[in-house]
């Protein structure tokens, strides 16, 4: 019972519409050992990309993707999660 809460916690932030151009990477709490950043991947490479530009640009709408793509990842790892006591 713990162990399948555990399982699909750790689902919760599998999506692989979060990063179209790495194929094979869709975790969006942790990045791959290759990226810039240990945390957030998606929304940490996308603001560093927009800094730079406009607030109407793509790269900004960017950032407000990866950030509505984290927050549904955090309320459905909340959602999945109750007391052990419950199981």
């Amino acid at each position: 019972m713990l162990n399948d809460q555990l399982m699909l916690l750790e689902r919760t932030f599998l999506n692989p519409r979060a990063f179209p151009e790495e194929r094979y990477y869709s975790h969006v709490l942790w990045a791959p050992r290759t990226g810039s950043v240990a945390t957030f991947p998606g929304l940490a490479n996308a603001c560093s990309r927009a800094m730079n530009t406009s607030l109407g640009s793509a790269a900004w709408a960017e950032v407000q993707r990866q950030l509505s793509i984290l927050v549904v990842a955090l309320e459905g790892a909340a959602a999945t999660l109750r007391p052990v006591a419950d199981l």
